[in-house]
């Protein structure tokens, strides 16, 4: 989906992925989304959730992946939580793919497996690095081989960010590019909170919709705003026959959904893109995350069967 563009940043060093390092994040919040295919969707799931299940309890990360839509190939995997549980979520995925034990050290003769991130433009080449620098470093640190896309999305902002190896390696590599993205949200605090970074507080309960209030006027307490813009070919999809796509979205997400008018754009921020709208999502963290997952959806399945 595509998300609000900012400034790149400046490279810096990678922090070793240890819980006790000075750079770990701690209570920060970071959501990380990637495309699976229907079949290891249904791998991950398990039988009645088990499989998920399960992931969630050792990670102590929030794993969902979006529902299946008729004729499209990829789900949306969304794993959300402090980075250090989101690594070792993604760890745990690769493991359930290849049906290997939780507990065992990785072996040269395990199946890599290739996790393909969905990243902001905006925000690819702070994990690129100059001449492919941080690229490299992920790759000498972690084992794993990461290669970016050149072209964004069809009909998006996002590039594909394709991480491929053991599970071992996987968790190292997420813990570092996961690290980066929050440096990145570290650093550009006043463009809204970002799709990778989240309020701390464990797993809760979704709550309901958020009570409207006037757009310029901030959140509710504990409720964040987060924009995205989408292209206008999108925005007939999502809103729906009467708005029964959007409504369906916002019954679902529990938030408030706001798709503005041509033109609009945000304070402070570059001119309007002629060929995308501005859409403002109001809600707590997690059910913003759902929204955006549930909007994506709608437009990955556009690209897929019209592209």
């Amino acid at each position: 989906m595509p998300c609000l563009s900012t400034q790149p940043t400046s490279e810096s060093s990678l922090p070793a992925p240890s819980s006790s390092s000075k750079a770990d994040p701690g209570p920060q919040q970071i959501s990380m989304r990637s495309l699976i295919v229907t079949q290891d969707a249904s791998i991950i799931i398990g039988r009645g959730g088990a499989h998920v299940n399960e992931i969630r309890d050792k990670s102590s990360a929030r794993v969902t992946v979006s529902e299946s839509i008729p004729g499209n190939p990829e789900r949306i995997l969304n794993v959300s939580g402090p980075l250090d549980a989101v690594a070792k979520a993604f760890g745990l995925i690769v493991r359930r793919i290849n049906d290997e034990p939780f507990d065992v050290p990785s072996v040269p003769g395990s199946r890599a497996v290739t996790i393909k991130f969905i990243i902001p433009n905006s925000r690819m080449g702070s994990v690129i690095g100059k001449g492919g620098s941080k690229i490299k470093e992920i790759q000498e640190a972690s084992g794993a081989r990461l290669n970016a896309s050149e072209a964004m999305l069809p009909g998006s902002t996002e590039r594909v960010l394709s991480v491929s190896g053991v599970a071992d390696a996987v968790h190292i590599a997420v813990y570092y590019i996961g690290t980066i993205l929050l440096e990145y949200q570290e650093k550009f605090p006043a463009q809204g909170g970002g799709s990778y970074r989240q309020s701390s507080g464990g797993e809760r309960e979704r709550r309901g919709p958020p009570p409207a209030f006037s757009p310029s006027a901030p959140p509710p307490p504990g409720m964040q705003q987060q924009q995205i813009f989408i292209p206008n070919a999108f925005v007939g999809a999502i809103i729906g026959r009467a708005g029964a796509k959007i409504n369906e979205i916002r019954t679902q997400s529990a938030c408030q959904i706001r798709v503005t008018d041509p033109g609009s754009t945000l304070p402070d921020g570059p001119p309007a893109n002629p060929e995308e709208r501005l859409v403002v999502i109001t809600g707590y963290p997690e059910n913003i995350q759902s929204a955006i997952t549930l909007l994506y959806s709608v437009s990955l399945f556009l690209v897929l069967c019209f592209d």
